[in-house]
């Protein structure tokens, strides 16, 4: 399994690479539920050597809790907090059709989101990603979130979880899009969970 950071991707190890985060994180035990699917995009019909592949078996993502109000700085000044955060291992799913988002667990928030990838954050993101990717790929996409961060809290909660889906699923196919690559998809995840798009201030 390889393991990214979504502040900073460091360094591989052998084999692997770690998180930004020094403490450890205390265990999930939220029971699975049943999953459902959506599709990303449209996929064309290409052969399985033209299609992209992806390059490992799992990728965990990790994003920190954020406050992005300080002083009068009100949603644009903003810093990330050292703790817990959200993390996101995209698989592929070749029982999947191509480009199909498929949320299979999440665990952490006592049930209280929807595991419809078109109505969750993560699934949003992940499908804009392969979107964004510009090539169609050769498998479907299986997401578990762990919540790290309580809901409502104030800490960029369902920011850190569309976060490290991008990150996820971006690295799953090789890392093709740059971290400024992977804003919009954040964007449109949060505008639609929140009906407000972050992108739309100006100096």
């Amino acid at each position: 399994m390889a393991l990214v950071a979504t502040s900073a991707l460091l360094g591989p190890g052998p084999g692997r690479t770690t998180t930004h985060h020094s403490r450890p994180r205390a265990p999930f035990h939220a029971a699975p539920r049943p999953s459902t699917a959506c599709r990303a995009a449209p996929q064309a019909s290409l052969t399985s050597s033209e299609a992209l592949q992806p390059i490992s078996g799992e990728v965990a993502a990790s994003a920190p809790a954020t406050v992005a109000n300080l002083g009068p700085g009100f949603d644009w000044l903003g810093c990330a907090v050292e703790g817990s955060g959200d993390t996101v291992v995209a698989v592929p799913l070749p029982s999947a059709r191509p480009g199909e988002v498929v949320i299979q667990r999440i665990t952490g928030e006592g049930g209280r989101l929807s595991l419809d990838p078109a109505k969750n954050c993560v699934g949003i993101a992940a499908a804009a990603v392969l979107r964004a990717l510009g090539t169609p790929v050769s498998c479907g996409v299986g997401l578990t979130l762990h919540k790290g961060l309580p809901l409502g809290s104030g800490l960029g909660s369902s920011a850190a979880s569309a976060a490290a889906a991008a990150v996820a699923v971006n690295e799953l196919f090789g890392a093709r899009l740059s971290p400024l690559g992977l804003v919009p998809a954040g964007l449109e995840s949060e505008a639609a969970v929140s009906g407000y798009h972050a992108g739309q201030h100006r100096a």
